[in-house]
């Protein structure tokens, strides 16, 4: 439920209403982009508190902080008066995400057995597919019933109450108890500088900047491309979020097919279809095929990767799987960070199409690093 709101609409509904966002508050890409990165920097220091914070307190707490900076973000939002408060309400809303995905990991290896263990990542780290699906149908209702945009933002506040009352009548003991530690840093950084992680790290760092970008330009480069045939321009966002969710469905088999096939070719697999898809939104917008098709891509590739990094940086690192897959993630974060800011200054020059398809590239020129890779 938690990971559902705030990685469902706290991480996507910025981009899925920024068309709606720049009319309302007269600002351009540049600007978008410098939005998306203050969010993701926020999901970045989230992330950082989390990682001590369910060492010292045990994982309810950060999820509840997570519900708490959920409503405040949405609400923040939804009354904007201008700008700044628009964009302060945007990064509340990205930074519960970073409090509320971590701590459940921490949770899975407490309660869950160990030959179950993998595909339970795999389910939570999934979760927020459910969060887009109804995040995209929600605001494909309002449409219909001629609702602001503003509605939208004040029913996720909402929901995100449950964010905060739900971890604290469903977690069980199990799950939060024998947790509280302090955490040896010097014990930490010896471990995470190990060099068979340096693939990990370096897979986690593309890929937070390739769907950083996709996640907050995608819609506003189909909308400003004329948009596609028959379909309202309000309603591409919601469209299209329906696809990226149901398509992300299919990552709670990431554990079952990583059995299969390995983890080599796994990620081959994966960072070739992310570099599809944006090389598909870059140049056929305004293609119903292709937009299609590289939603269900980036749909896949976020939740299979999420799930990805769960489980190998726990083989990796089984002394310490929470703090490792919490440094992981803020590896993610850093590339999200980064790249959208990079990206809205580059469209100024090139355009949103061939900025998105230089980005892209990034996936394929990240393959190399499969060598590094040992299929355990």
């Amino acid at each position: 439920m938690a990971t559902a709101i705030t990685f469902g609409p706290g991480r996507m509904a910025y981009g899925m209403f920024l068309p709606q966002l720049r009319e309302a508050f007269g600002f351009g890409t540049g600007t978008a982009g410098t939005i998306a990165g203050l969010a993701f920097a926020a999901f970045f220091l989230a992330l950082f508190f989390t990682g001590w914070a369910t060492a010292r307190f045990g994982p309810r707490l950060p999820v509840l902080i997570g519900g708490v900076f959920a409503i405040a973000g949405f609400a923040l939002t939804a009354s904007a008066p201008g700008i700044f408060l628009m964009s302060l309400g945007v990064a509340f809303a990205s930074a519960s995400a970073g409090f509320a995905w971590a701590p459940f990991n921490s949770m899975v290896e407490h309660a869950v057995e160990d030959r179950f263990q993998k595909r339970t990542l795999s389910i939570v780290s999934t979760g927020t597919t459910f969060g887009i699906m109804g995040a995209g149908l929600f605001a494909a209702g309002l449409v219909f019933a001629e609702q602001t945009w503003r509605i939208a933002w004040w029913s996720f506040a909402a929901c995100a109450f449950l964010v905060v009352f739900v971890p604290l009548v469903l977690l069980p003991q199990k799950a939060i108890s024998g947790q509280r530690m302090r955490l040896d840093w010097r014990f930490l950084k010896s471990q995470l500088k190990a060099k068979n992680a340096v693939p990990l790290y370096g897979f986690a760092l593309s890929f937070g900047a390739t769907n950083g970008i996709y996640l907050s330009y995608w819609i506003e480069h189909i909308a400003s491309a004329g948009g596609l045939t028959g379909l309202a321009p309000e309603l591409i966002g919601p469209v299209l979020l329906c696809v990226f969710g149901l398509a992300g469905c299919l990552g709670l088999l990431t554990g079952d097919i990583e059995d299969k096939i390995g983890l080599r070719t796994l990620l081959v697999t994966l960072f070739s279809a992310s570099g599809v898809s944006l090389l598909l939104l870059a140049l056929l917008p305004g293609n119903w095929t292709a937009t299609v098709v590289s939603a269900a891509l980036q749909g896949i590739c976020l939740m299979a990767l999420s799930s990805v990094y769960s489980f190998w940086s726990e083989r990796l690192f089984p002394k310490i799987p929470s703090a490792s897959f919490t440094a992981v993630v803020m590896i993610y974060a850093i590339g999200n960070m980064i790249a959208p800011p990079l990206a809205g200054l580059a469209s100024n020059m090139l355009g949103l199409g061939p900025t998105l398809a230089v980005f892209g590239a990034l996936s394929f020129l990240s393959l190399p690093l499969i060598r590094g890779v040992k299929n355990v």
